[in-house]
């Protein structure tokens, strides 16, 4: 009995075989249903003038890691099915004796880790998320930290409402809450999906741009900001939802978060104690003393 016949009696198992002088693939008969992959992959990346899928790319890639007499190669891939549904995959092959560089085979299987990888990135989503608002929790300030890294500066608002404890110790912490899942919504509304919006504090907010603003746009996004928290429908608060803002831009030379943070921070403790319910902004270590 051959390779093949036996590996089609595995139906319920992703199990291939890949002969390496004709690039072809022989897998077990729901592979090719579920994967969409190609009959044929070259290892040369060249090869077929083609440009093959993402996929199909990390699975050869694996296959010409594999080495006679090797130890077992394994990676995950994330396959689009042909029902149009994400699939992950590990992916284990190995490369029997006699493969260099042409002819031999390499046998492999692939075991559906599409649930374990989902409960993963769900995990990880609420672990880098606050269970109340949905914005980003203090794990923000590390992907920040990266973005700054990667783009050379940005733009930081830092958000603090103002008597929010009288909110909490008047009208109780469940009126408190639904403040802060308004706000929430307000900033996540303003502003884009690649942005970051994150809540770091009891009352107290950051979103951070990736492109640089001048300051006048950055006072037109803050004053944005408080003209929206005003309006949140609350009809449990005896008056609008105020805020003091200072807003940050980093300097292009070595963008550090905490320099940034500082410099936010500053700016928004001198707008508490210009009366509250306004911005200021920090730019090039010099505060702008504007108000909304």
């Amino acid at each position: 009995m051959n390779v093949n016949h036996v590996l089609n009696e595995f139906s319920d198992t992703l199990l291939f075989e890949y002969d390496c002088d004709s690039a072809r693939l022989e897998f077990t008969p729901a592979a090719p249903a579920v994967l969409g992959l190609p009959d044929r992959l070259p290892l040369r990346s060249d090869a077929g003038g083609r440009t093959l899928p993402e996929a199909a790319d990390k699975l050869r890639r694996l296959l010409r890691a594999a080495r006679p007499g090797g130890p077992v190669v394994k990676a995950e891939v994330t396959f689009l099915g042909q029902d149009g549904q994400l699939w992950v995959y590990l992916c284990r092959c190995k490369a029997l004796e006699g493969v260099s560089g042409r002819g031999g085979q390499i046998v492999g299987k692939l075991t559906d880790i599409t649930e374990r990888f989902d409960r993963e990135q769900d995990l990880l989503r609420r672990a880098n998320m606050d269970l109340l608002t949905g914005v980003y929790n203090r794990s923000a300030e590390e992907l920040i930290t990266r973005k700054l890294k990667q783009n050379g500066g940005g733009v930081l608002f830092m958000i603090d409402l103002d008597d929010f404890k009288q909110i909490n110790d008047t009208l109780g912490h469940s009126v408190g809450d639904q403040v802060l899942v308004a706000v929430s919504d307000v900033l996540k509304h303003l502003f884009r999906a690649g942005d970051i919006v994150a809540r770091v504090g009891g009352d107290e907010f950051v979103v951070f741009l990736e492109s640089p603003l001048d300051p006048d746009l950055m006072a037109r996004r803050a004053k944005m900001i408080l003209t929206h928290l005003e309006r949140i429908p609350l009809p449990q608060l005896n008056g609008p939802v105020k805020a003091s803002i200072g807003v940050a831009l980093s300097p292009p030379v070595q963008p550090e978060y905490a320099a940034l943070h500082q410099a936010a921070d500053e700016a928004m403790y001198q707008s508490k104690r210009a009366g509250k319910n306004g911005f200021r902004l920090y730019v090039s270590s010099e505060m702008q003393q504007r108000e909304a």
